[in-house]
């Protein structure tokens, strides 16, 4: 039987009561929800999704809880319970959320806000109906929202506004219809994840301050080391930013091997360098021998086919070119999916070379 996709979450069990809808439909998915979630969660997701409101069903379900009066939790016994306390946030500010005194309840019940609003775009995202992106020029947003800084604090209801506005405008990176070359989809798992680091809020300069963090951080280079074969994972690693900051700790790395002196005495300590990289190959090599004092110049650009693959050939004879004009080549780099053609050089041809001619290998 074919899958409805995202919304067929319940789309059986809906069936029965909503009519013609059928269970594909956000307003079927919907009604499934105001059903099997608790606390009216369901009802007020289909209403941040504007899906219309919900029909009650033909039969009532068994065992419906008893309705509370306003303000109330839901829970049938007395507690401290924040759920359903209705806080106005027009007039109120981030001092008043904690640490503030008195402010637990002002803050669970923001942050409950904030939640409904990320979980509804979540929703929407994944809807094949709407749009990848409701786009407009950057002035016509400009007009549309007023994203100035002012000199008086927003408050609390103004940044939930924003946040609104916010996903209105982004794009929908999980939406089935929206494809890159860097980043496609949304995986739940790595979005719970963000959420628990960003609660956690923590840095990762040492063990005692993020432990387990530090632990995990350990375990996964481990296995990354084990994948690309190294011997029980042995060796060592960080994570980084970004490639381009990962591809200038590389000749950082390769500079310091070759010359440890530099580390002490600067680059009037060492001959003048050569690194060799593909033309194809990222902006980030020649950026990160501008920041590193080796200059843009010392960057020899090789020939690559019609593949966009490096030609290790064309490598060979400008090493040898360099060494004969002073420079002493130091640094090769190859790429593995290169950003235009997707290209990946003849890594152990290069390897081959680099070996020959004692000379640092990185793999962009």
């Amino acid at each position: 039987m074919a899958s409805h996709g995202f919304w067929s979450l319940g789309g059986d069990n809906a069936g029965a009561n909503t009519g013609s809808q059928s269970p594909s439909t956000p307003r079927a998915w919907c009604q499934a929800a105001a059903q099997k979630l608790s606390g009216g969660f369901g009802s007020k997701l289909c209403a941040l999704l504007n899906v219309g409101e919900l029909e009650k069903p033909a039969e009532p379900a068994a065992e419906q809880p008893p309705q509370t009066a306003a303000g109330s939790c839901g829970c049938n016994k007395s507690c401290t319970c924040t759920k359903g306390t209705d806080v106005g946030f027009s007039d109120l500010y981030s001092t008043d959320l904690l640490p503030a005194m008195d402010g637990d309840t002002k803050t669970m019940t923001f942050l409950q806000e904030v939640v409904d609003i990320l979980l509804a775009y979540i929703v929407e995202s994944f809807d094949r109906e709407t749009k990848v992106i409701d786009f407009h020029y950057p002035n016509e947003l400009l007009q549309l929202n007023n994203w100035e800084l002012q000199d008086e604090p927003a408050t609390l209801d103004d940044i939930l506004i924003s946040c609104r506005a916010t996903l209105k405008y982004a794009i929908k990176t999980a939406h089935p219809r929206y494809f890159n070359q860097l980043s496609t989809g949304l995986d739940m798992v790595g979005l719970a994840a963000d959420w628990l680091t960003s609660t956690a809020n923590t840095n990762m300069f040492t063990y005692e301050v993020a432990p387990v963090f530090v632990l995990l951080e350990y375990v996964s280079l481990k296995k990354m080391r084990e994948i690309i074969g190294w011997s029980d994972g042995r060796g060592d690693g960080i994570f980084s930013p970004g490639g381009a900051i990962s591809n200038m700790y590389a000749m950082l790395l390769a500079r310091f091997k070759m010359f440890p002196e530099v580390k002490e005495k600067g680059m009037s300590s060492v001959p003048r360098l050569a690194a060799f990289t593909s033309e194809h190959s990222h902006f980030s090599i020649k950026k990160g021998a501008a920041a590193l004092g080796i200059g843009t110049e010392s960057v020899i650009c090789i020939k690559a086919d019609e593949c966009g693959k490096m030609i290790p050939a064309d490598l060979e004879r400008r090493i040898l070119e360099a060494k004969q004009k002073g420079f002493v080549p130091f640094f090769v780099s190859a790429t593995a999916g290169t950003t235009v053609y997707g290209a990946f050089d003849p890594l152990i041809a290069i390897s081959d070379i680099c070996r020959k001619y004692n000379i640092w290998f990185h793999v962009d």
